[in-house]
């Protein structure tokens, strides 16, 4: 066939129309298609319903393994959770576990009228367990569980029914301390002083750690918090530019504006102070396997026993008593002494204990396990050197020095400890978070006593003060913190627990309200971190609780590992 010039612009022209006219057909095809596309839109609502059902049904498996975790460990002494507990505490064999699970699936299977999910399987399986022991008893327990959890979620009223099957994999992991008072770097049972008056955080008032009061905090102007806070009360006083109210609140603006980095929890549950130190006393005078002390204070026919003296139901007499760490224990002093820590030329400890007019001087030898004591032009050589633990039947007169890098030591007294220069750590932690020394300071009845001097009886400005200061059935506080002159700040890296609160100094405000040192000291505390991860001078009084913690790196309880669906 030929095709006859300007017939081919002919055929092209009328391609084109054509073309044209299909797509515009198919355009409004499309466009005038609400059914089908409606069903579209509804099937991926569907699947994201499905999902989230199937969501659901894991969660409910993890966060009620999570909690029943929490509620079971909370309920044990860290002592008496082995790795045969945890084994079993997540078992299939344990009918309580399965049953709370099988509780909260009953009462969330239906997420909606027409989502459910299903529990089709899971396995919790105990892949690692670790006890770590300090001072000869299990201080923190850490664990990680692995998992395997397999949910269905269906979309019931949709043709063709909507089903995924999820399997999830991953790690449960946590860390469980004896909770110990060393960790707070403020605690006190009533946030008042002795005589029943009040005590104000001010704007010299800084705290890096944790503090809590069984009592009610008083704030004035903006003191700074840079842990978590919490009291027993549900309300705090703020001074108010002198007219103090009570208010259940954390601040009152525009004068009384304290800085909570962490919160400030009010009504929050109250902790026991222990009232006697009798722990302190028996690790003091002899080894006891497993530290399984009798729990009953010991009676001077048993304390003079252990240091080897003539049956009796007398005070044993007033001396050093040496006995003690050959037994496997600390040091025993029967009356009032002074103590001061140090290190000879060798980089060995040394502590020097002055009672009257005797002096022992102890010279800790931790790498070859032994103790040298000079008494006057004598020494003694003992075969082990002492756990840590020295306790005063009395007052401690005095305590200053440097405790050397190695030591970590407890110092109990019956009654007062006075600390009358500066007491340090060589080791500093804030620049070596690994660093070892470690002091404790514990007068049982009494109180600790702040008076630092010079070498010329001047009061000492700006003391620095290493150690964790515990008075149960006292305060810790300022010799007469209203008369001596302003001194500058204590600058204690540790924390404070107390009966009720010591005053370090008084203020005044100028006329704009701003507050003026008058006498004693500021604070400038700063928390030892060392004992937010359980460590703690040797034998220090525990709170009777058990911390919680997830993943030191990560600080999560719980991690996916694999994800894998399955679309129906």
């Amino acid at each position: 066939m030929r095709i006859k010039k300007g017939e081919k612009g002919d055929i092209s022209l009328i391609t084109a129309i054509t073309f044209a006219i299909f797509i515009t057909a198919l355009i409004a095809l499309v466009i005038n298609f609400p059914i089908e596309q409606s069903f579209f839109t509804r099937r991926s609502q569907a699947r994201d319903q499905v999902l989230y059902a199937t969501q659901v049904g894991i969660k409910t498996v993890l966060t009620t393994a999570r909690y029943y975790l929490k509620d079971q460990l909370t309920r044990r002494k860290l002592t008496d959770i082995d790795e045969n507990f945890l084994s079993s505490l997540l078992s299939k064999n344990n009918t309580n576990f399965i049953n709370t699970i099988n509780y909260i699936y009953t009462n969330t299977s239906q997420v909606d009228p027409n989502t459910v999910y299903s529990i089709l399987d899971y396995s919790f399986s105990l892949a690692n367990y670790t006890a770590i022991t300090r001072g000869g008893t299990t201080d923190e327990v850490s664990y990680t569980y692995v998992y395997t959890i397999t949910c269905l979620g269906q979309k019931v009223n949709f043709n063709p029914t909507i089903t995924l099957q999820v399997t999830v994999t991953g790690k449960i992991e946590g860390v469980l301390r004896k909770e110990n008072f060393a960790r707070f770097a403020l605690f006190t049972d009533r946030h008042l002083m002795s005589d029943g008056s009040r005590v104000w955080f001010t704007d010299r008032t800084k705290f890096y750690g944790p503090v809590h009061t069984n009592g009610q905090f008083a704030f004035a102007y903006t003191p700074q918090f840079f842990d978590e806070v919490s009291s027993v009360a549900t309300t705090a006083y703020f001074y108010n530019g002198g007219n103090p109210r009570q208010l259940a609140a954390d601040s009152n603006p525009p004068r009384d504006i304290p800085y909570f980095a962490k919160g400030f929890t009010r009504g929050a549950p109250a902790i026991n102070l222990p009232t006697v130190a009798y722990t302190q006393l028996y690790a003091a005078l002899s080894y006891f396997p497993n530290d399984n002390f009798p729990t009953y204070s010991p009676t001077y026919s048993v304390i003079r026993n252990y240091l080897g003296l003539p049956p009796g139901n007398t005070a044993p007499p007033n001396g050093i008593y040496t006995i003690t760490i050959a037994n496997g224990g600390g040091i025993y002093i029967q009356g009032d002494a002074s103590i001061e820590f140090g290190k000879d030329s060798l980089g060995r400890s040394v502590y020097t204990i002055t009672q009257g007019s005797s002096t022992y001087v102890f010279t800790v030898d931790v790498e070859n396990n032994k103790t040298y004591v000079k008494i006057g032009n004598q020494i003694i050589e003992i075969n082990k050197a002492p756990n840590g633990v020295i306790y005063v039947n009395g007052n401690v007169t005095s305590i200053k020095g440097m405790v050397q890098k190695d030591q970590r030591i407890t110092v109990v007294a019956k009654s007062n400890i006075t600390i009358t220069n500066h007491l340090t750590y060589e080791d500093d932690p804030r620049n070596n978070p690994d660093a070892v020394n470690v002091l404790g300071l514990l007068a049982e009845t009494g109180n600790i006593i702040i008076d630092p001097k010079d070498s010329s009886g001047n009061v000492l400005g700006d003391p620095n003060i290493h150690a964790v200061l515990m008075a149960p059935n006292g305060v810790v506080q300022v010799a007469n913190y209203s008369t001596r002159p302003p001194a500058g700040d204590v600058h204690l890296l540790g924390g404070i627990i107390s009966k009720n609160y010591g005053a370090f100094g008084t203020f005044s405000t100028d006329r704009n309200g701003n507050p003026i040192p008058t006498s004693g000291y500021g604070r400038d505390f700063w928390y030892d971190y060392r004992m937010r991860s359980g460590y703690a001078p040797p034998y220090f009084p525990t709170t009777g609780r058990t911390i919680q913690e997830g993943n030191p790196q990560t600080q999560r309880w719980i991690s996916i590992d694999s994800w894998r669906e399955i679309w129906k």
